[in-house]
Formats: structure tokens, C-alpha cells, sequence
């Protein structure tokens, strides 16, 4: 492809990751950019408060070969709430093209000032629904992301590709184009594979019985953040059709589903347990999770083998709180 050539982009769906509302039974304790929390913002002093923002991203190529980009937003205002949302584009051009045509600041900026708007929307949205009181001057403005902002997220991001995520794709490309399972969508792995994600997202982002985000910091330096967003929506795409993984998701899955297993069956799953039942995973059912996980396992024994070997076997229930 040639790199001067216009790539089209179409935003095909937004997906709410997870928010969070602070509170007096969940108080915002984290000191952000060197700031004191006091410093940043208070809900009773709501005037200029500071809105924090990020930007992760992940890519690839979806079941019908179409590839596909994603932007997973964070915006925050301490003391009042926090958001994940993740934008999904889909590369409407047929030519050929190299994942580095993408990360051009022009074309990749485009996509960060789109996301960062998504993220900036929802969060009020999401505020207001769950009765976060923002002041009249927030809602009014629903504010712009700075330029210079924009442009700090897009370059830090694409240094970020060309630094590390490039070098550890190229690095681990056979493991990536290596087939590991494909699992149909049946009742029994459809049970398995959402039981395991409603407990990891208890854990890492809703469930106040939790430290999430300690939890979230300790999970994601295993498991990179965006890969585990890709995967729960590949797991969700199994409701309606069948789902492979590569021997890299896999890898991820089993560590993702070894610490949700381990976190119900640790000291806190009395935490949890009353969630899956509300959910309709009675007993009976939590059991065929057990039985699914255990063939996943089985099935992908290399995979096993191979995270063994490098010593990661985690002893969850200690690391996570």
C-alpha cells in the first residue's frame, strides 16, 4: 500500500469495558500525577476539577479477515468517577497494508481524538445514570480533549507500537499464527468461558469486596490489559459463533481462567459465589465450569507446559486482595 494513500476507518461499535463510581463506601485513594487526591478535586468544590485521560489500544483480524483496530479510552475525574470504554474501527480499505501504515500520526490521531470524544460522552452519560452529580459547567461543556493533548496520547501510543509492540509480535509471530483451540458454541463452553470472565471482571472491576485496582495493576503486568479486553469479546462472540484461539490467546486464557477458578475457590469467594448464582450459575452449573476448565487445560497441555516452565504458576489468592 502505498503510505500517502487515505485509509478508511468505520467506527462499528463502542463497548463499555467497566465504570466505576467513587463514594463513601468506595473512595477514590489513588494519588494521580503526583497529586494528593485532595488536590485534584472535590465533590463539594466541583469548580475546575482535573479530568484524567488515557488511551490504550489493541488490533487484528476479525473471523472474516477484515482487520480491525481498537482504542480503549480511560477517562477520569477523581473523587466522582472513572471509565473504560473501547472503540472498535474497521479498515474499510481492500488494498493491502502493513499494521505500521496504520501508526502514521496523521491517520492513527484521527482514531485517538474519535475515541477519547467516545470515552468523554459516555462517561457523563454513565454519570448521570448512576447518579454522580457533575457540576452544571461539566455537563454544559462535556469537554473538548485538549489539542495538545490529543496529540501527546497519539505519540505516546505509536512509540509505544513501534518500541514494543512491534518487536513482540514480530518476536513471537509463530506462536501467533499458531493455531491452539477452536471451540464451538455450545452450552457447556459458552457456561465455561463467561463464567470465568464474570468472575475476573468481580474481581479486576466491580465487586467493592475487592481491591480492584491494586488488582487490576497486579493482573495486568501478566496479562497486557488490551489483550484481555480482546479476548472477552472474542469469548462473547461465542454466542453466536464458534471462536479460535492462537497459541498467545490461549496462553492468556489459561493464566485469565486459572486466577478466576483460584479466586473462587480462595478466601474471598464467599464474595463471589452469590454474584454467580444471581447470575443463573447454580451450583450444578458452577460444576460444569470446573469440568470445561479442566479440558481447556487438557487440551492445551503444551501451553501449560510451556507457562510452567517459565514459572508462571500464580499463586493468585495471595497476590490479588
Amino acid at each position: 500500500m502505498d503510505r500517502t494513500e487515505e485509509m478508511r476507518f468505520a467506527l462499528y461499535k463502542v463497548d463499555m469495558l467497566w465504570f466505576e463510581k467513587y463514594s463513601a463506601e468506595n473512595p477514590d485513594v489513588e494519588e494521580f500525577l503526583g497529586m494528593p487526591p485532595e488536590e485534584l478535586a472535590e465533590p463539594d468544590d466541583p469548580e475546575n476539577p482535573i479530568l484524567v485521560m488515557t488511551c490504550g489500544y489493541d488490533y487484528g483480524i476479525n473471523s472474516d479477515g477484515v482487520k480491525e483496530v481498537y482504542l480503549d479510552s480511560f477517562t477520569k475525574l477523581p473523587h466522582y468517577g472513572a471509565l473504560k470504554l473501547r472503540s472498535y474501527y474497521e479498515i474499510e480499505n481492500k488494498t493491502d497494508f502493513e499494521w505500521d501504515d496504520v501508526f502514521l500520526p496523521e491517520r492513527f490521531r484521527v482514531l485517538v481524538e474519535n475515541a477519547t470524544q467516545n470515552g468523554l460522552k459516555n462517561f457523563v452519560i454513565q454519570c448521570e445514570a448512576q447518579g454522580v452529580k457533575l457540576s452544571p459547567e461539566m455537563l454544559a461543556h462535556q469537554p473538548d480533549t485538549p489539542r495538545e493533548q490529543i496529540d501527546a496520547l497519539t505519540a505516546n501510543l505509536i512509540n509505544d507500537y513501534f518500541s514494543y509492540r512491534k518487536p513482540f509480535m514480530e518476536g513471537n509471530a509463530e506462536t501467533i499464527n499458531m493455531h491452539a483451540l477452536t471451540i464451538p458454541p455450545n452450552q457447556n463452553w459458552t457456561i465455561t468461558l463467561h463464567l470465568t470472565l464474570l468472575v475476573m471482571e468481580e474481581v479486576l472491576f466491580t465487586n467493592l469486596h475487592f481491591n480492584r485496582r491494586k488488582n487490576r495493576e497486579k493482573f495486568f503486568e501478566v496479562v497486557p490489559e488490551s489483550s484481555f479486553y480482546s479476548l472477552r469479546n472474542k469469548c462473547i462472540l461465542l454466542n453466536k459463533e464458534e471462536i479460535t484461539f492462537n497459541q498467545l490467546e490461549i496462553h492468556y486464557w489459561l493464566i485469565a481462567q486459572d486466577c478466576a477458578l483460584q479466586m473462587a475457590m480462595g478466601e474471598k469467594g464467599d464474595a463471589l459465589t452469590p454474584i454467580m448464582v444471581s447470575r443463573g450459575f447454580t451450583d450444578e452449573i458452577q460444576k460444569i465450569w470446573h469440568t470445561g476448565a479442566g479440558k481447556i487445560v487438557e487440551m492445551c497441555r503444551g501451553s501449560v507446559e510451556v507457562s510452567i516452565a517459565s514459572k508462571e504458576k500464580f499463586d493468585w489468592y495471595k497476590i490479588l486482595s
